[in-house]
C-alpha cells in the first residue's frame, strides 16, 4: 500500500501527517511521479525550500550569462552598451529574476485557487496548491538551464525552446510573437501542476484541470502579444 493512500481527507487536522519525500526526492518526483508527489504534498504541504532553490538557481543561471549577451541587449534596445551599463545589468536582472521567480508561485497560486477552490469548489487548500506549483516550477529552471547555452550562442535573450521556434518560416509579427509566448517548458510545467491540482482532489481528473490552465496560458500569450502589437513600431 503506498504510504499516502490512507490520507483520502488532505483536510483531515486530526490525523497525523505522514513524512513528505526529501528535497531531492521531489525534484524527481516533478520529473516521474507529479501524481503521487501532489498526494504526498496534499497530506503534508511544503513550498518555501523549493522555491527558494528554484528562484536561486534561476537567478544564478542568469548571473553567468556572457558579458557581450547584455552588451547586445542593451543596444537591442536603443541604449548604449556601455562597460557600466553592462556591470549593472549584470547585477540588476539576476537579483530581479530571483524576486519574480519567487513571488511567481505566490501570484500563480493566489489565481489557481480562485479558479479551482473557489470557484470550481474543489476540496482543497491555497498552501497545497502553492506546494503543487512551487515544485512545478522545478521544470521551469531546468528549462532556463537548458535555454541558457541556446542564448548565448544566438547572442539574444530572446532564443529559447518556445512554439514559435517550430515556426523560422513565419514573418515576424502577431502570430509569431504569440508561439514565441509559450514556452515548450511552460507547457510541461502546466501538465504538471494540473495532474497535481487535480490529485488533491479525489473528484477532480487531470486532463479539465489541465485544460483550464492551457486556457489561461493561451490569453496570456495572447494579451503579451497584443501588448507588443500596440507598443512595438515593428507591427
Amino acid at each position: 500500500m503506498d504510504e499516502f493512500d490512507e490520507f483520502d481527507d488532505f483536510n483531515d487536522l486530526e490525523a497525523e501527517p505522514p513524512p513528505r519525500p526529501s528535497l531531492a526526492n521531489r525534484f524527481a518526483m516533478v520529473l516521474m511521479q507529479p501524481e503521487k508527489l501532489a498526494r504526498a504534498l496534499g497530506a503534508n504541504p511544503a513550498w518555501f525550500p523549493v522555491a527558494l532553490l528554484v528562484a536561486l538557481g534561476t537567478a544564478g543561471i542568469i548571473a553567468v550569462l556572457p558579458a557581450e549577451l547584455w552588451e547586445a541587449q542593451i543596444e537591442a534596445s536603443g541604449q548604449p552598451g556601455t562597460d557600466a551599463a553592462v556591470m549593472i545589468t549584470r547585477i540588476v536582472a539576476p537579483l530581479g529574476t530571483f524576486i519574480v521567480m519567487l513571488l511567481t508561485p505566490i501570484v500563480i497560486s493566489a489565481v489557481t485557487a480562485l479558479v479551482f477552490i473557489f470557484m470550481r469548489g474543489d476540496d482543497a487548500t491555497y498552501r497545497q496548491h502553492l506546494s503543487v506549483v512551487s515544485h512545478a516550477m522545478i521544470i521551469i529552471l531546468i528549462g532556463t538551464a537548458l535555454s541558457a547555452p541556446l542564448q548565448a550562442r544566438a547572442g539574444t535573450l530572446e532564443a529559447g525552446l518556445t512554439l514559435g521556434t517550430f515556426f523560422p518560416f513565419l514573418p515576424e509579427g502577431f502570430l509569431l510573437t504569440f508561439l514565441s509566448q509559450i514556452s515548450l517548458f511552460g507547457l510541461w510545467a502546466i501538465v504538471v501542476t494540473g495532474i497535481g491540482l487535480a490529485a488533491l482532489d479525489p473528484r477532480r481528473r487531470a486532463g479539465p484541470t489541465t485544460a483550464v490552465l492551457m486556457a489561461l496560458q493561451l490569453i496570456l500569450a495572447l494579451s503579451c502579444a497584443s501588448m507588443a502589437a500596440a507598443f512595438s513600431p515593428d507591427f
